[in-house]
């Protein structure tokens, strides 16, 4: 689907709970379309679209103005101009800077998007499908426990502190509330059909939609 204009792309945008299998669906569904995959990848895209390390982004993903902590002091002694002048970047710069890199990404190709408020940013593209996921919290912590050391304590508190970050950057940045189903084309719950099937019903909502052929 690569190369099409941007009335043919069609751009899937993946809210998730952390720990539902936003990343497993979203790389499964790019890989099952043949199309592009966006998750820490549009970070990169954008430090290399603005000159800047990775860093700046990686320690700010998705995280609104309110919780930027510290980061400004921080960057503050690192990002002169020419005249050797401060110039500051807000967490409102930075996502200035990814919501552009969002916009050309989709602009270019068809492709998926996990997170960084992509449609919100993506509102007024004719063919993006918002999609935001969920899970019971026991699949959540079996599946957060199958990629790290923590204790099941630990994981709820992780779990329950990244679902507030997320929640908090996106209520901050758009006009919609985080996890809310009238928010999103679809809200699927994970838990109940596993991901192999979610996959299939976010493609079978495509092709009712007449941006796919059906499979």
């Amino acid at each position: 689907m690569g190369g099409e204009s941007m009335e043919k792309n069609i751009i899937i945008s993946i809210g998730r709970q952390f720990g539902a299998g936003g990343r497993r669906v979203g790389q499964a569904l790019a890989k099952d379309l043949g199309i592009a995959y966006y998750d820490k990848e549009l970070i990169m895209e954008a430090a290399k679209e603005f000159g800047f390390a990775p860093v700046f982004f990686e320690e700010n993903d998705e995280k609104s103005a309110s919780l930027s902590g510290n980061v400004l002091q921080w960057m503050e002694s690192l990002v002169t101009n020419g005249l050797g002048s401060k110039n500051y970047l807000s967490q409102d710069t930075l996502f200035d800077m990814q919501s552009e890199v969002v916009r050309k990404v989709a602009d270019k190709h068809s492709c998926v998007i996990v997170g960084r408020c992509s449609d919100y940013v993506l509102r007024d593209h004719p063919n993006c499908v918002s999609v935001f996921l969920h899970s019971s919290d026991e699949d959540r912590i079996k599946r957060i426990q199958e990629r790290s050391d923590l204790t099941r304590e630990e994981t709820i508190a992780k779990m329950r502190m990244q679902d507030k970050k997320r929640a908090a950057y996106y209520n901050f940045y758009s006009n919609k509330t985080w996890g809310e189903s009238s928010t999103y084309t679809l809200s699927i719950d994970v838990s109940s059909i596993g991901v192999e099937k979610t996959v299939k019903l976010i493609e079978h909502y495509l092709s009712l939609r007449g941006l796919i052929p059906e499979k």
